[in-house]
C-alpha cells in the first residue's frame, strides 16, 4: 500500500477539505512534510478565495492510504 501525507483544511464556514500526497520515502523529511503542508495552505486558500492567514490547518498524518473521503484532493 503506498503511504500518503494528509491534512485537513478549513476556514470558518467553508467547506473542509482533507489534502494528500504520496510520500517520497516512509520516514518524509521535515522539509516534506513542511512543503506538504504550506502547498496545501496555499491551494485551499486559494482554492476558496480566503486569505492563507486564515487557513485552520488540521493535525497532519504520514504513512497513511489514500483518503476516501469526497473531498479529498491530491496535490
Amino acid at each position: 500500500m503506498p503511504n500518503f501525507m494528509t491534512q485537513k483544511m478549513s476556514s470558518g464556514i467553508k467547506k473542509a477539505v482533507t489534502y494528500y500526497r504520496k510520500q517520497s520515502s516512509p520516514h518524509v523529511s521535515h522539509e516534506e512534510s513542511e512543503a506538504f503542508t504550506t502547498a496545501a495552505v496555499n491551494h485551499y486558500a486559494t482554492a476558496q478565495r480566503v486569505a492563507p492567514n486564515t487557513v485552520e490547518t488540521g493535525k497532519y498524518f504520514s504513512g497513511q492510504g489514500r483518503p476516501k473521503d469526497l473531498n479529498a484532493e491530491e496535490i
